[in-house]
């Protein structure tokens, strides 16, 4: 079988990088080009093809994708960045009439309750699942008036955007006068589970959808975090967890990757915070232990396999910090290096 050409935007992030990984433990064949929109990312040094993009926002991104995709006979496009997310899913059709590549990516509307968190506890609330109360307060004094509907502590952060930026623990009122103007487009939250930061209450979860709208999964992990990125993850089976999940996936409509964040409370109870209906920081990891969101569609949306229930093993991850190395090289000479980067074997 001919190699699959694949094209992973945002192939310096978390995400990206855990997309590439995926594909290359992958029994498929394909071609992996990592592309980013400058030099200072470090997957482009990793991968033996490796290109620059424009920024999404950037006047004439969609007609240079049109151009490069189909001159690339790139077949799959690939999201490793949060940034490209709406760009792609508006563009999905015309970039696979004009280049007749596909871009794995979910439906617009579902995009809009996940990217919205407000939105997100509505659709929880609405299908009748469990939430977290949660105000959208326009003004520092509605914020005030709001937070005595909530107990301390707290959460205040942006109603929209993810990876934790931006979010702060609220313990008293002086807290969130002092934060409120930080957050842009801020939202009161709830707060389950523990405070600190630990593998307690914390959940990183996802469930795949098929071509047929089969549901696949769940992959279900604690997590700790480091930087809104999970960086302790241990896998394993949680019944309560597992039946919120089936039930979410039933109602969103979804094409292939979905993400669930969410917090247990002192009963044991699951409930979501955050939605991303797209490939994670730990698509990797979810690869590893049996989950290959990647491959499955690939398998699926590409070559028109069935997929079935994967054997999903137990275990730790824990992530560690690594050096990429472009020897005898300066800035000046940085665009000829790509793909050539080198890692050492320290352990």
């Amino acid at each position: 079988m001919k190699k699959i050409k694949i094209l992973v935007t945002g192939a310096g992030s978390g995400v990206g990088q855990s997309i590439i990984k995926s594909l290359n433990i992958s029994k498929i064949k394909c071609q992996v080009i990592s592309a980013d929109i400058d030099y200072f990312n470090s997957a482009l040094f990793r991968t033996k093809n490796s290109i620059i993009v424009p920024k999404v926002e950037e006047p004439g991104a969609l007609k240079w994708y049109l151009t490069n995709l189909k001159k690339l006979k790139i077949n799959i496009l690939m999201i490793g960045s949060e940034f490209d997310i709406n760009f792609f899913s508006k563009n999905k059709k015309i970039i696979k009439k004009k280049t007749n590549c596909d871009v794995c990516i979910t439906d617009s509307n579902t995009i809009k309750i996940a990217d919205d968190k407000y939105l997100t506890q509505q659709f929880l609330k609405d299908n009748g699942l469990p939430y977290l109360k949660t105000f959208k307060p326009k003004t520092l004094l509605e914020a005030v008036k709001f937070s005595k509907k909530l107990k301390f502590p707290f959460i205040l952060k942006g109603r929209f955007g993810t990876s934790s930026r931006n979010v702060f623990l609220i313990k008293k009122k002086d807290e969130l006068i002092s934060f409120f103007y930080h957050v842009e487009k801020p939202i009161l939250q709830e707060h389950i589970g523990s405070k600190k930061n630990d593998l307690k209450t914390e959940y990183t979860c996802s469930f795949f959808t098929t071509k047929n709208k089969e549901i696949i999964g769940p992959f279900i992990a604690k997590r700790k975090l480091l930087n809104g990125t999970s960086w302790i993850v241990e896998v394993k089976n949680n019944n309560k967890i597992a039946s919120l999940i089936k039930k979410i996936a039933k109602l969103i409509d979804n094409a292939g990757s979905f993400n669930i964040q969410l917090r247990v409370n002192n009963n044991g109870s699951p409930i979501p915070f955050e939605f991303n209906p797209r490939f994670s920081g730990t698509t990797s990891i979810r690869a590893h232990f049996g989950f290959n969101e990647p491959e499955m569609y690939i398998r699926n949306f590409i070559l028109g396999k069935k997929i079935n229930q994967p054997n999903i093993k137990k275990g730790i991850s824990f992530r560690y910090i690594e050096e990429i190395f472009l020897d005898n090289s300066n800035i000046k000479d940085i665009a000829k290096r790509m793909g050539k980067g080198k890692i050492n074997k320290w352990f």
